[in-house]
């Protein structure tokens, strides 16, 4: 074992079975709960959805129970999940409104594309899914990775007509294993790899990162994840550095471990579900789904990138897009300027 690296001994390093045998991380709405939230709701409905603001959505004693939420993403097993939301009974905007209001009392969205999407739409819209693409609008599998946020959240409004089942695993699970079973693999996660932007570089900026963004990232004693290997293939041509026979061994076994029974966990989300992973110590994936022929039937999540900053980050693992852009979601130039100015 290389004594330069320490395995993670907290919560967060846990395997499928733990959560599996302790569901205590699933909190389940009241009618009470409810209670609230349509009372919140019904001060919101002349708000357009991301002009809500945390003061506009008073959720009483519900402010509590996130707040302890919270502190089981950031310091626990890094996952929650909200149930019991009657999304059936609401409108999509008012699911929308709700899961928004929520989100304000966690973190500050941040946006998910270049076109500045703060509220997330993950649905098929027919489109393939490859290293040119981004694949929450597929049906396809989609291979372990991470977003590039602190918290990734997920409301489920309609489920897939099969399939479709979110796949999670313990990023600190996966380097124990590896410092156990192959240390000498992980100094080329931790030097790290170029990202291909797939076209949401901001202007006059290099297609690929600037510099090798960790894998790994050991930062004031605290470890971070950061994975997508649909970004990090398609940048070994465009840097003109090959994959080295270490770096795809590195890569293979990343794979392998996030995909391993032992360590994955499989869970079929329910429609009213609120997901909530905190992004820098879990990889998720998803199976591939079949969907329903009917448009309102189709399946469809609304997501929020949320910003906590609370995890601190070394520069080079947060600012995937370049200087200047940590913690920022996909930079957009207006979102740029405004900070700048």
């Amino acid at each position: 074992m290389n004594s330069r690296y320490i395995p993670v001994t907290d919560a967060s390093a846990w395997k499928a079975a733990d959560l599996q045998n302790d569901q205590s991380w699933i909190y389940r709405f009241s009618d009470k709960d409810i209670q609230k939230l349509n009372a919140a709701l019904a001060r919101v409905r002349h708000i357009p959805i991301t002009e809500i603001r945390k003061q506009d959505f008073d959720i009483g004693h519900l402010e509590g129970v996130v707040e302890r939420i919270s502190m089981q993403i950031e310091d626990g097993i890094g996952l929650a999940v909200l149930r019991g939301l009657p999304v059936l009974d609401y409108t999509k905007d008012d699911a929308s409104r709700i899961y928004w209001g929520l989100g304000q009392y966690i973190g500050c969205p941040v946006t998910q594309n270049s076109r500045a999407h703060l509220l997330g739409h993950v649905k098929d819209e027919g489109v393939a899914y490859g290293h040119t693409t981004r694949g929450y609008n597929t049906s396809a599998k989609l291979n372990f990775h991470t977003d590039n946020c602190d918290i990734v959240g997920l409301l489920c409004l309609r489920a897939a007509r099969s399939g479709g089942l979110s796949r999670l695993t313990s990023a600190m699970s996966i380097f124990n294993l590896f410092l156990q079973n192959r240390p000498e693999l992980l100094p080329p996660l931790f030097e790290g790899f170029y990202f291909d932007l797939k076209g949401e570089q901001l202007p006059n900026r290099p297609e690929i990162s600037t510099h090798r963004i960790p894998v790994f990232s050991d930062h004031a004693r605290k470890l971070s994840c950061r994975y997508l290997r649909n970004a990090i293939e398609p940048a070994f041509a465009k840097s003109g550095q090959p994959c080295t026979e270490s770096q795809r061994a590195a890569l293979d076994y990343f794979d392998h471990l996030a995909d391993s029974p032992e360590l994955c966990f499989e869970m079929e989300m329910q429609p009213g579900d609120m997901q909530l992973l905190n992004n820098h110590v879990i990889v998720h994936s998803r199976t591939a789904f079949e969907d329903f022929i009917q448009e309102d039937q189709k399946r469809h999540l609304l997501r929020l990138w949320l910003r906590t900053d609370y995890r601190p980050l070394a520069t080079e693992f947060a600012e995937r897009f370049g200087p200047g852009t940590a913690r920022m979601g996909v930079p957009t130039p207006l979102a740029m300027e405004q900070i700048q100015s």
